[in-house]
């Protein structure tokens, strides 16, 4: 699945149901891997981002704060489409239990 279309669905899903989180959305231009879009979220239990580049790589990152582990770390590269769908349902699955 492409960039777009999971930001789209992350746009359309995921953000609306985050009611219990901060979200910034910010835009890097010129990084590692071309332009940036980062939605980061942080709630009292729970925060991340999610990087959507330009050039296709998908970068997702979670983060416990109660436990003060990392639940999720994933970067995938512009062919790994499989993967970063999987990532992003993983992604899904585990904020919805925060929400």
């Amino acid at each position: 699945m492409e960039n777009s279309k999971l930001k789209e669905k992350f746009l359309k899903e995921i953000e609306p149901k985050m009611n219990n989180f901060e979200i910034i959305h910010k835009d890097f231009k010129e990084g590692d891997f071309g332009s940036l879009e980062q939605i980061e979220f942080n709630s009292e239990n729970i925060g991340g981002n999610i990087d959507f580049w330009s050039k296709g790589w998908l970068g997702i990152f979670l983060w416990d704060y109660k436990k003060e582990k990392e639940i999720l770390n994933t970067l995938n590269e512009p062919n790994e489409e499989k993967d970063k769908k999987e990532n992003f349902e993983k992604m899904k699955e585990i904020i919805t239990t925060y929400i």
